[in-house]
């Protein structure tokens, strides 16, 4: 579910600290909508970026890609970069829906994400920058959070709550 990518970034990546994690940022990839990670991160690099400016990539299949390293700044929001871990769905969901596959795949790492990092906020690219539409309007955002709300529910039933089990950790595993 959950592949490790091996990028290379052009330059040091400035470290953000993971007590400033305030939210995820939800966004979708909208240029033809079939890229893969390494594709939008050679997209980032041509515009003269350090590499792809998302922690977190979601294909059509429900398979999950490491972009940018979480615990780095990223390069997403103008503005929420450095209190931030940001999520890129594969596709553009102004003109087509996400996949049943992608969004059980990304509860889960929504869970855990929320989980680690203390019960932060979702939020979409929309509501922080009007200029951007990610994740697009026919992203499912109210089902998808409450099912998310849901999988955490379940992860501390499994493995307790946050102060007693590290999160953090299991992110690093899966």
């Amino acid at each position: 579910m959950l592949h490790h990518t091996t990028l290379n970034f052009t330059e040091e990546l400035a470290e953000r600290p993971a007590n400033s994690t305030e939210c995820i940022v939800l966004h979708h990839s909208e240029n033809g909508g079939n890229q893969t990670v390494e594709e939008i991160h050679k997209a980032h690099l041509s515009r003269k970026w350090a590499g792809i400016g998302y922690h977190y990539y979601v294909d059509k299949k429900g398979e999950i890609f490491t972009g940018r390293p979480r615990n780095m700044v990223g390069a997403h929001t103008y503005g929420y970069n450095q209190k931030s871990v940001a999520v890129c769905f594969q596709g553009d969901f102004n003109k087509e829906e996400a996949t049943v596959p992608q969004i059980e795949g990304a509860v889960m790492l929504m869970a855990l994400l929320s989980l680690a990092y203390g019960d932060i906020k979702i939020v979409r690219q929309s509501d922080l920058t009007k200029e951007m539409t990610g994740p697009g309007a026919n992203f499912p955002f109210e089902s998808f959070c409450e099912k998310v709300e849901a999988c955490k529910k379940s992860f501390v039933n499994l493995f307790g709550k946050p102060d007693a089990f590290d999160y953090n950790q299991l992110l690093d595993l899966i």
